[in-house]
This record gives structure tokens, C-alpha cells and sequence, in this order.
């Protein structure tokens, strides 16, 4: 496995949150929908929302008794830390920055409307795909303060960085979903490293 470089991390507290909205599905072709003289009496629909969130990861150097270890430890380094622990293996910045995704996540809403008068929804939670969501209660669909961008083509979407040191949520109004993850990772790589060094 020689030539694959894996590098540990450390994840900070700084998230991207991209949450984006789905209208077509299998549910609306084959759900049920009436119409009476030509005004739909019985109709349903399904939405979903995709979220996905990402963190800033911060790169480490590992070392075994205070030597450089060019890759990951073996199970010299691993035994003789389970027998001494917290003494041999150590991590230091080494001050490179990435992203992680650490979370994917579908959420469903279904709608019944009858009469165009009666309306009822059904939202489920979010369904883990996988990972663990670092932000759980910082929803953006279904936020008044929060608004979904849609370009000609593109699905609506919205984003917001979010700050687990000190529970702030920004919320962002403009931006470019092709440049995001890059954006996020220039605006808050100095920041953390900053903390940690």
C-alpha cells in the first residue's frame, strides 16, 4: 500500500452546512391524485431535502517517542502505547488544512391537499445516510432567516457556516455552489490555526 498518503487529522469546531431541495420522486408518480371537472379535488406531493455538512480538519504529524513517523503507526508503536499510554504516540500540527464530509442526511415531506383548502404535512426527521451530524439542531429548511438560492437549472439550495466554539450560525445570501467548499476552507484555515498554534 506504498504511495497512498493518509494524513491524521484533528476536526475543529468550524462547520459548512449546504442543505438542497428535491421535488421529484417515485412518491408523486405514483401517489394517489383526483380531479373533479378539471380542479384537482385529492393531490399529494413529496419534497426532500439533502443536507450535507462538511468540517475543517486540521493536519498532524504523528510521532513515536518524539520521532517523525512517515506514516501510520505500526503495531510496534500501537502495542507499546496500549501498555504505556498517552507517553509514546503524540500529534503535532503540522499546519495544513482540509475538509472533511462528514455528514449526509435526506429528510421527507409529504403533503395532502384536499379542496385546495385542506392541507396537512408529514415531515420526517433526517435519515443518516452516514456520519454523524455536528450540528443537529441548526436546521436551515424551514428557517424564516434562512433564504434558498436557485439558479436557472439548479435545485434551490442554501448554506451557512456554522461556529461550534461559540454556537454562532452565519447564514450565507450569495454564493456559488461550485466554490463553496473551497471558500469555506480559505475563510476559516487561518482562523484555526490560529487556535490550535
Amino acid at each position: 500500500m506504498s504511495g497512498l498518503d493518509i494524513d491524521n487529522v484533528k476536526l475543529t469546531n468550524y462547520h459548512l452546512i449546504v442543505e438542497e431541495v428535491f421535488d421529484e420522486s417515485v412518491f408523486g408518480m405514483v401517489a394517489p391524485s383526483f380531479k373533479i371537472k378539471g380542479v384537482k379535488g385529492i393531490g399529494t406531493s413529496h419534497l426532500q431535502v439533502m443536507r450535507s455538512v462538511y468540517t475543517l480538519a486540521i493536519g498532524e504529524d504523528v510521532y513515536f517517542k518524539g520521532s517523525k513517523l512517515q506514516g501510520s503507526p505500526g503495531v510496534r508503536e500501537l502495542l507499546s502505547e496500549f501498555f504505556e499510554s498517552g507517553t509514546q504516540l503524540t500529534t503535532r500540527p503540522n499546519g495544513r488544512t482540509t475538509v472533511m464530509h462528514r455528514y449526509l442526511g435526506k429528510k421527507n415531506i409529504f403533503t395532502a391537499k384536499a379542496l385546495e383548502h385542506y392541507k396537512t404535512s408529514v415531515t420526517l426527521n433526517f435519515l443518516r445516510i452516514y456520519g454523524e451530524d455536528p450540528a443537529p439542531t441548526r436546521l436551515l429548511y424551514g428557517n424564516p432567516a434562512v433564504t434558498f438560492i436557485q439558479k436557472t437549472g439548479e435545485r434551490p439550495m442554501a448554506a451557512a457556516y456554522f461556529n461550534g466554539n461559540n454556537n454562532r450560525l452565519e447564514l450565507l445570501h450569495y454564493f456559488d455552489r461550485r466554490t463553496l467548499v473551497d471558500g469555506f476552507l480559505k475563510r476559516f484555515s487561518e482562523a484555526s490555526a490560529e487556535a490550535v498554534g
